[in-house]
């Protein structure tokens, strides 16, 4: 990002990038834990009882995955095409 698109934001449009930002962040260090826990699964399986079905969920339940959200998928559709006018109007402000 430019210096001047960073100072033609609004602190919503800010907060915005921000939190997608930090999002991807997130994903990122969810996908690492629960690989890991996939992992740790396998090493454990061949010291489990026969007929015993160890699974990576039953090893760890991580917080994220107990009390699952429904996303309002229109919700986040409108908050995309709110965020892509945003950035057009900046990129014709600019030129």
């Amino acid at each position: 990002m430019l210096p001047n698109e960073f100072w033609n934001l609004t602190f919503h449009e800010f907060f915005l990038i921000q939190k997608g930002r930090n999002d991807v962040i997130e994903s990122k260090e969810k996908r690492e834990w629960e690989r890991v826990r996939w992992l740790a699964c396998l090493m454990l399986q061949p010291h489990t009882k026969k007929g015993q079905n160890l699974t990576p969920e039953k090893l760890v339940k991580f917080e994220w995955e107990k009390g699952e959200k429904v996303k309002d998928v229109e919700k986040q559709k409108k908050r995309a095409e709110y965020i892509a006018k945003k950035y057009d109007l900046i990129n014709k402000k600019n030129g």
